[in-house]
């Protein structure tokens, strides 16, 4: 029998949060913080996920570590594969490995994903990166019957978006923007699955967002699809015109502590203003339009 949490439990839990919010106060000062304190503040946030699904079951891969409810054992050979076969293309692409297994939590439905990231009704998501975790809607939710769910989840599934997040995060110690690692997650889909999320909402016929709005206020953007189209844009631009070597300039310079504009600015040599003119353009030209020219 599980018991619950005992005084000690709930006084160790305290410190974690009272560290975790410390932490989190420095993190968010205008200098950057030191790439150790970023990491210790993700070690806290983890930390504190994992008490708080403490009482899960728990199945472990050679690259994962995978808590779910009971009521998700069926899907838990699927989530496996799906991680495992994101395992090797994130990292070769990134060309970086995380030092230890990663921790990918299932919830069984959207009402408990919303209750642990606090969300409103209207608000919802097949995967979440955040603090070293990786946290996923069950398959069970959203996958079709009537196809190949391995193949259906492997392609359109959450795996490679957010472990790239999670690889990403650990190379840059949480050096970058809102749009650039959304940009570079969804690029990294589709190198590895051919996959590009398009619908009636992310249209290039809309009034685009600038590259203002996009560095400023990402999450905030009141059409959140257009917002990633244009992100993946920007990364696609960076790579095919300029090359693959020169997103992989632009990361260096994140790693280095340089912001995104200094990074892209240096990588690509030319003006951030000559970037944010430039992209979009090629965007127009190269680019599908919407759900009916991808289909």
């Amino acid at each position: 029998m599980r018991m619950l949490g005992t005084q000690q439990d709930i006084g160790v839990f305290s410190g974690i949060v009272g560290l975790i919010l410390a932490v989190l106060l420095f993190v968010h000062l205008p200098s950057r913080p030191q790439a150790w304190l970023y990491s210790l503040a993700r070690q806290a946030a983890q930390i504190k996920i994992e008490y708080e699904t403490r009482y899960m079951e728990k199945w472990e891969t050679e690259h994962f570590v995978i808590k779910y409810t009971p009521e998700d054992e069926a899907v838990l050979p699927l989530v496996a594969e799906a991680a495992e076969q994101a395992y090797r293309p994130v990292t070769t692409l990134m060309g970086h490995t995380p030092p230890a297994k990663t921790l990918v939590v299932i919830y069984p439905d959207k009402a408990k994903l919303r209750q642990v990231f606090g969300w409103s009704q209207d608000q919802s998501a097949m995967g979440v990166y955040w603090g070293g975790v990786i946290q996923v809607l069950s398959p069970q939710v959203w996958l079709q019957d009537d196809k190949d769910q391995l193949a259906q989840f492997i392609r359109t599934g959450p795996m490679v978006h957010e472990y790239t997040h999670l690889v990403f995060d650990h190379m840059t110690h949480g050096n970058y923007t809102r749009w650039f690692t959304e940009g570079l997650a969804q690029y990294v889909e589709y190198k590895v699955n051919g996959y590009e999320w398009i619908t009636p909402y992310n249209n290039l016929n809309y009034q685009l967002y600038t590259m203002a709005e996009l560095d400023n206020s990402f999450d905030d953007l009141g059409n959140q699809s257009l917002a990633y189209r244009e992100s993946l844009a920007a990364i696609r631009y960076i790579a095919e015109v300029h090359g693959e070597d020169k997103l992989q300039a632009v990361i260096a310079g994140l790693q280095d502590g340089k912001t995104t504009e200094q990074a892209i600015t240096q990588a690509l040599g030319m003006s951030y203003e000559q970037f944010a003119e430039a992209w979009p353009a090629w965007m127009k030209q190269n680019m599908k339009y919407d759900a009916e020219s991808a289909s």
